[in-house]
């Protein structure tokens, strides 16, 4: 991701996928800079020491940047959640499909109990198909989700759609799917564990860095006249 953040190779990517207008994201990118400028500018002010002015020049970058990892942030939580979602999708699609057998009809059904993003991606091929039920149209639902399983899922459906749904094939998927809702349950899992120590561990970093800073400031500050009262005293 550090990669990413200085050479911002997605960026048009990223801005035309959230629908940001370029000129409004690069104001928002100076305004972030020019206030963490501003912040280490005033602390040269008050501080007089020369180590606020140079990195002034950082924190202008810094802020600069900001919005950029924002962006990738948000990207990143959605890839997430997307991944979530699709066991999801795939439980109500089956649930639906025994009642009616059609897949059009059925990924059509399944609209109103997918969240988005899915949902959106889910609307696109379903009004592809109503126009020509071409298999690249189901591959390119399977890339917005991004797993291998996704793939693999989304042509077995796809060979339903042009061949007819055969039952051992439907009970193999459906075993599939079920094993596939298991492990993204144990994922989500690891994941709050892992965030919960992660959140644990930065609140008592981001209070020693607070404390740390606070009193290295109270130092630089009155360091002038403690070296001006020892050299009275001796």
């Amino acid at each position: 991701m550090f990669t990413e953040i200085i050479k911002e190779s997605y960026i048009d990517a990223y801005l035309d996928y959230f629908k940001k207008d370029k000129k409004s994201f690069r104001i928002t990118r100076l305004i972030y800079g020019f206030v963490l400028f501003f912040i280490f500018a005033v602390g040269f002010l008050i501080m007089q020491k020369p180590l606020w002015l140079l990195l002034t020049p950082l924190a202008f970058y810094v802020g600069y940047k900001l919005p950029y990892f924002s962006l990738i942030s948000l990207k990143k939580n959605e890839e997430l959640r997307t991944s979530f979602l699709f066991p999801q999708f795939l439980q109500s699609f089956m649930g639906l499909l025994s009642s009616s057998g059609n897949i059009y009809q059925t990924l059509k059904a399944t609209i109103p109990y997918t969240g988005e993003p899915l949902k959106r991606e889910l609307e696109k091929l379903v009004k592809n198909i109503e126009k020509d039920n071409h298999r690249d149209y189901y591959i390119a639902f399977a890339e917005f989700v991004g797993t291998n399983e996704a793939y693999t899922i989304m042509d077995m459906i796809y060979q339903f759609s042009e061949y007819g749904v055969k039952k051992d094939t439907l009970h193999d998927l459906r075993d599939y799917i079920q094993g596939l809702d298991e492990n993204k349950v144990n994922e989500l899992i690891e994941r709050k564990m892992m965030s919960g120590e992660k959140y644990g561990y930065m609140s008592i970093f981001i209070s020693l860095f607070l404390l740390l800073g606070y009193a290295g400031a109270i130092l630089f500050y009155y360091l002038g006249d403690i070296m001006d009262a020892l050299k009275v005293v001796m």
